[in-house]
């Protein structure tokens, strides 16, 4: 495949591994597994990751890894050449592995079908019919399953009628005019043609299976009446023949299409330890370059210590040697900062990065990696006075964030409940090898910000969700939950935690106006376990916008409340009501209408800001007259 420019970020956060990107001549590669990252041009992996490590031992320990590694970036060697003793530079020529998919292309003009090899850098192919080469273009559509896999479209047995056809006849890929599937059909030499009706579509009257039989499987053995089932292709691993055998119905999707690619990711918020001098240490250890690595050259602790005492300034001098070696601990990863059980998942991961934050979040912190400043605090709740139903705002004049990918999903962002570990069935996602010694990692990415921390006040959230009205208004929401048979976790879905999810909503819109971010920049993070009613509201974008303060700023108490009091007064009116209104209060709307009053024109934000992807929202428990919580 050519090469493709992507962030660091993106490769973390967008583009993992399994994912399909489209390069701008409009061509779409798959990236490669992590086994193959941090390999040269020449297929040698590099043998030290010192730059590459990022020291977060909350989120290693909980995540079960060695190692949490950012993604390489390329640096040409042909630079460097030549230029004398003075620059040396390391780590040269790294490429992350991409793949040609789909494989199969058509000839723009005579629209016969070629497939080619994934390994394969050109669409430039000899077309069998033009008899000349020309540049093909990728087939729209791949075949994806609940479980991870991804491959071809199967044009040679869909026409056929048959998964074991012989046929080696040539096809075409023609359109008879129109806009929908009906106008595309597969025609083969041996006269056997087939519309692409219904390819994309799921008929079955069982919503509740999430694992339901497409239209494609009962389709595509038209002349046996036989189930097609998923051939299980792994095509990221580097080959078609990775292969495993799976139960599941597949069916096609436009290869751009975001249900492709769903990248489970589990961020950290980096908090001060207990022991501000082990803390300034593994600063020093990382802003020196000394990682597990360069650790494990040594097998004494005291010889150890020597190797940090050469490598770092000598201001090292001034810790205690039990500092040191309570440093060199954590770095190694002997001291679990969080005891976890043996099988974690993602969202118990979750749950204890919060608990942490929270409680560190709503004191005043100053520290190399996270400043909060006090700004304000209320005394006693006034029920004429809205200011007072909030507790507490903080300004976090500086955060760092840890971004780490666990694994991916697709057609839907749904957790498999059966998996107990699902962080290791992401890992066996992720790896071709996952057990492998050198493949204990993950990538992550780390990215310095700024924000605003509020809470509202617990009693009085506690007093409005045990109001009779609340609560028979959002049995509505739960019973429409149990129809689709959604799988959310219990926490989550209460009166309370879809108020504080939309109010985060409207407040982002209405500081995007003011702060001098756009709301695709700013990002929620939501506290709602246990007793906690926290928001985070924060950026960090470490590419295109910087931290300029202008979010800090308008968490001054003199420039939020008047944002909140805006942002709840537009709230009272969408411009798709009355329509949002209704239709939110009897039947929902949004995807599996687990969303109440909520929109495009009035709640949604960018999926990159939205911690629950832009569900659980309704504007009706904010501002009902009868029942919302700022009705006043």
């Amino acid at each position: 495949m050519r090469d493709l420019p992507l962030r660091r970020g993106q490769l973390v956060t967008t583009f993992g591994p399994g994912a399909l990107v489209i390069s701008p001549e409009g061509e779409s590669a798959m990236i490669g597994a992590l086994d193959k990252w941090y390999h040269d041009k020449n297929e040698y992996r590099i043998e030290t990751f010192d730059e590459y490590e990022i020291q977060e031992p909350r989120l290693r320990s909980l995540l079960k890894v060695k190692q949490l590694l950012m993604p390489p970036d390329f640096r040409p060697s042909y630079q460097y050449k030549n230029a004398g003793g003075a620059i040396t530079q390391t780590n040269t020529d790294l490429y992350i592995p991409l793949l040609r998919f789909p494989t199969w292309h058509y000839c723009p003009k005579c629209k016969t079908l070629h497939q080619t090899s994934m390994s394969s850098r050109t669409s430039w192919l000899d077309c069998k019919e033009c008899k000349k080469q020309m540049k093909m273009i990728q087939v729209p559509f791949v075949i994806v399953c609940s479980h991870g896999h991804i491959s071809d479209f199967p044009w040679r047995e869909w026409v056929h009628g048959d998964e074991y056809t012989t046929c080696e006849g040539q096809m075409k890929l023609l359109s008879t005019g129109g806009a929908t599937l009906d106008s595309l059909k597969v025609k083969c030499t041996c006269n056997a043609e087939r519309s692409l009706r219904g390819i994309m579509s799921r008929n079955t009257t069982s919503e509740m299976d999430e694992d339901r039989v497409s239209e494609l499987s009962k389709r595509l053995n038209e002349k046996e009446k036989k189930l097609y089932q998923c051939p299980g292709n792994k095509p990221w691993y580097g080959s078609e023949k990775d292969k495993e055998s799976c139960s599941s119905f597949p069916i096609a999707v436009l290869k751009n299409s975001i249900n492709v690619y769903y990248p489970n990711t589990i961020s950290a918020i980096h908090l001060p330890g207990e022991n501000t001098e082990v803390e300034k240490l593994i600063d020093m250890f990382e802003k020196n370059g000394i990682t597990s690595s360069w650790l494990n050259v040594a097998d004494d602790l005291e010889d150890k210590i020597k190797i940090v005492k050469k490598l770092c300034p000598p201001e090292i001098q001034e810790y205690k040697h039990s500092d040191i070696e309570l440093a060199i601990l954590y770095i190694e990863g002997g001291i679990e900062e969080e005891q976890t059980p043996e099988k974690v998942n993602t969202r118990n991961a979750e749950k204890e990065l919060r608990k942490k934050e929270f409680e560190t979040l709503i004191q005043e912190i100053d520290t190399k990696n996270l400043k909060v400043k006090k700004e304000w605090t209320c005394e006693e709740v006034n029920e004429e006075d809205t200011t007072t139903f909030f507790s507490l705002i903080n300004r976090v004049t500086k955060l760092k964030e840890t971004i780490a990918l666990t694994g991916f999903n697709r057609l839907s962002t749904n957790d498999d409940e059966s998996a107990q570990n699902q962080i290791l069935k992401g890992k066996e996602l992720l790896f071709k090898d996952p057990n492998l010694p050198e493949n204990n990692w993950l990538p992550a990415y780390k990215v310095y910000g700024e924000g605003i921390f509020f809470s509202i006040n617990l009693e009085k959230l506690y007093s409005w969700e045990q109001r009779a009205d609340v609560q028979n208004y959002f049995n509505r929401l739960l019973t429409r939950s149990e129809k689709r048979g959604t799988n959310v976790d219990d926490s989550i879905i209460k009166p309370r935690n879809v108020l504080l999810h939309t109010l985060s909503h409207i407040i982002i819109d209405e500081l995007a106006l003011t702060c001098g971010y756009n709301s695709a920049s700013l990002r929620e993070r939501l506290y709602l376990h246990d007793d906690q009613c926290g928001i985070l509201i924060y950026t960090s974008s470490g590419d295109i916008d910087g931290t300029f303060g202008g979010l800090v700023r308008m968490g001054r108490k003199e420039n939020f409340f008047p944002v909140v009091y805006k942002a709840i007064d537009k709230a009272r009116w969408c411009s798709s009501d009355p329509v949002c209104s209704e239709i939110g209060k009897y039947s929902g709307q949004g995807v599996n209408n687990l969303n109440g009053a909520a929109c495009h024109s009035c709640s949604y934000l960018p999926e990159t800001s939205c911690e629950l992807r832009n569900l659980f929202l309704d504007r009706t428990l904010l501002i009902d007259p009868q029942l919302g919580f700022f009705k006043n």
